[in-house]
């Protein structure tokens, strides 16, 4: 299972409008209910803002993966947002984020979801992965930076 097989380029937002964190995840969270397989939008963005008060998914590095399992998903969804002034997700370090992955998961589907996080994280801690990444100007080259980075 690959990150390309739930990315496409139709799920990403090269230049964010939002600079607020939930602004942020609305307007991702549009772009995964266009898709058809978000059956709730606004209840899937009540979890992601739970998952938020749970602690920030700011995780460093100018990156923040908002995510959670919820019921107003069908399998698996993820979409991706630049954002080129930054958005404050009270990260980890401190710093504004850039890049924001959005993820979502029916709760039957945890395995892939985990291993999905998983394997987002590992890349995006390779420098030289984020360092392609973030000067990647579309959103098919971010596409062809996962497919050229997964094993």
């Amino acid at each position: 299972m690959k990150l390309t097989e739930y990315l496409s380029s139709d799920s990403c937002i090269m230049d964010l409008k939002s600079s607020t964190k939930e602004g942020a995840i609305r307007e991702l969270a549009s772009v995964l209910a266009a898709t058809g397989k978000v059956n709730d939008n606004e209840d899937f963005i009540k979890h992601i803002m739970e998952r938020e008060k749970l602690g920030s998914t700011g995780i460093g590095n100018r990156i923040a993966i908002p995510h959670t399992p919820t019921k107003s998903v069908e399998g698996m969804v993820m979409a991706f947002g630049r954002s080129r002034g930054g958005i404050d997700f009270q990260s980890l370090d401190g710093q504004e984020v850039n890049l924001v992955f959005l993820m979502g998961t029916n709760p039957d589907n945890l395995n892939v979801y985990l291993k999905l996080l998983a394997t987002l994280s590992k890349l995006l801690n390779d420098r030289l992965f984020r360092e392609e990444f973030m000067s990647a100007s579309s959103a098919d080259q971010i596409i062809g930076l996962f497919r050229k980075y997964e094993k």
